[in-house]
């Protein structure tokens, strides 16, 4: 255990944490066009250690980490929860549309996410929001009291999303 005046943490980056896929976001009353990146993820958790001298079993949290990736891995993101983009499912086809921009794609190869927009920050959010359950059911998270995720979108460009960690109010 740590004494009030330290604090422990733990850091996962690329290796397995990553993923290539396609989106496009909604700004200033557009929509860009479809395109595609090599995202990175960038995970820390901070706490107390356990008895083992630990924040979290940082194996684990790349495993579960790693999964969500592989399940984004080579997929269109689009955004479920968008004002600015409407969707359609049709005979095996996702209709998008926005502002000046219709796409008509294969629905296997789309992830439709609980997002307003696909921007990093809110890939970094959704993943957040989907790897913390896991973790809880794992009880995984009970030293932690923080959490960073970030999704880098280009070389350098990160979008971040950071929680405050209630074990058990996950």
């Amino acid at each position: 255990m740590s004494n009030p005046e330290q604090q422990f943490a733990v850091s996962v980056h690329p290796g397995e944490l990553h993923f290539n896929a396609a989106h496009f976001i909604t700004f200033d009353n557009s929509c860009e066009n479809l395109h595609g990146h090599n995202f990175h993820v960038r995970i820390q958790a901070s706490g107390d250690n356990n008895r083992d001298a630990f924040v979290i079993d940082f194996v684990l949290l790349n495993r579960l980490a790693a999964s969500l990736c592989t399940k984004l891995n080579d997929k269109i993101l689009l955004p479920g929860k968008s004002d600015e983009v409407t969707l359609q499912q049709q005979g095996g086809q996702v209709e998008v549309s926005s502002y000046d921009k219709r796409f008509s794609l294969p629905a296997g190869n789309c992830l439709i996410l609980p997002v307003a927009n696909t921007t990093a920050e809110m890939l970094a959010w959704y993943l957040m929001e989907t790897l913390l359950p896991l973790l809880e059911q794992r009880s995984a998270l009970q030293h932690v009291d923080h959490m960073e995720i970030a999704v880098e979108e280009a070389d350098q460009q990160w979008g971040i999303c950071r929680r405050r960690i209630d074990p058990g109010q996950v």
